[in-house]
């Protein structure tokens, strides 16, 4: 149990304090990181505690505490990773780790109890890389692949490798993301086919992170082909959320990152990224039914921004203009860090615009929902 207890006490501290400089899990990024994936223990473990005079979690507990988690990670699709929602999973993180460490369970519960643990260091690691917590996020997600590994979910490794990966591409460490991607592949040696098309995808974002068309475009099909296929009963709850819509939007986002990096067929690049873009957004924000919330409105401020900056690049101010409005319009449902800052890098590109009467009609409007955020 000597590795997985290790891990288990790095989160308990993560999750009460900032870690120390002695954590033996620092700021990784680009080849460390990288190195600290391929080298990390495995190996399964005894996942069964008993101990004279603690109490047993019974698995209707562990059924409320699943319920929760899946409830937590709806709320991050929808809103994001603000403030209240880390001190909230933080602190959930804690108290599962505590039943962890100090109750009895059988084999079989201490396995939903790890994976428990997995997931919410997985959210954690998430909601950090969306408040641009970088070292944070990789930290969490680094755990979160200890314990899947030290339990033998080498799904949800591969997926916490996956997220790895995508934060290195935006993170600017084009070539570590393809070579983490690489690696979520190999540890995701599964017949699911939700599965495949996530790593795809990450592989996709890698790609085009790294300057690599080709690689891109070839990620990508195979991502949307994986999906076409449909959904195993058997596959895990935290690719709930993957869809052809947010492929789509990501490999969009994946085609206005590479025009920024090339000139060679940029407008090309531009014209096809917006063309995804604009289909796959319309139905991330477009509610359900009437007076709905949208559903995955953080998702879809992100995707926003690049499609705004993609009509910029391509000299289409008021096209632009039009898609930020609807931005701000997602403001008060999103508190997702990223996506505002996102939103606010776009200010400089409008400015640079101002002779476009759509433009100048337009920034007091953007300046003054900008103070509000």
């Amino acid at each position: 149990m000597a590795h997985l207890d290790d891990l288990l006490r790095e989160l308990g501290r993560l999750a009460v304090t900032t870690p120390a400089p002695s954590s033996p899990i620092t700021d990784a990024s680009g080849a460390d990181l990288t190195a600290a994936i391929l080298d990390q223990l495995r190996g399964a473990v005894l996942v069964a505690r008993y101990r004279v005079g603690h109490e047993y979690v019974l698995p209707e507990q562990v059924d409320l505490i699943e319920a929760h988690v899946t409830a937590l990670r709806q709320l991050d699709d929808r809103q994001g990773g603000g403030r209240l929602s880390l001190r909230y999973v933080t602190a959930e993180l804690r108290n599962v780790v505590d039943l962890v460490n100090h109750a009895n369970y059988d084999a079989p519960t201490g396995r939903r109890l790890l994976a428990i643990v997995a997931d919410l260091a997985q959210l954690l690691g998430w909601l950090h890389f969306d408040s641009s917590r970088y070292g944070s996020a990789e930290r969490y997600l680094l755990l979160s692949v200890g314990v899947c590994r030290a339990s033998g979910a080498s799904d949800r490794a591969a997926n916490a490798i996956g997220m790895l990966s995508y934060v290195s591409a935006f993170a600017g460490h084009g070539a570590d993301a393809v070579r983490l991607a690489e690696a979520a592949a190999a540890e995701g040696r599964s017949p699911y086919r939700r599965l495949r098309a996530r790593l795809l995808g990450r592989e996709a974002t890698a790609a085009a992170a790294d300057g690599d068309l080709s690689r891109f475009r070839r990620s990508a099909d195979r991502a949307i082909e994986a999906l076409d296929h449909g959904q195993d009963s058997a596959e895990g709850p935290f690719l709930y959320y993957l869809s052809p819509e947010q492929l789509t939007a990501e490999t969009g986002q994946g085609l206005v990152v590479l025009a920024e990096r090339t000139t060679a067929n940029r407008n090309r690049l531009l014209d096809e990224g917006i063309n995804l873009l604009t289909g796959a957004v319309a139905t991330m924000i477009t509610p359900h039914q009437a007076g709905g919330a949208p559903p995955y409105a953080r998702s879809g401020l992100l995707h926003l921004t690049f499609l705004a900056r993609a009509h910029l690049l391509r000299g289409d101010a008021p096209e632009a203009v039009a898609v930020m409005r609807a931005g701000l319009g997602l403001l008060p449902l999103v508190q997702s860090p990223r996506g505002r800052s996102y939103l606010r890098g776009l200010r400089p590109m409008l400015a640079r615009r101002s002779r476009s009467a759509a433009v100048a009609e337009f920034l007091p409007e953007f300046d003054a929902a900008l103070s509000r955020m």
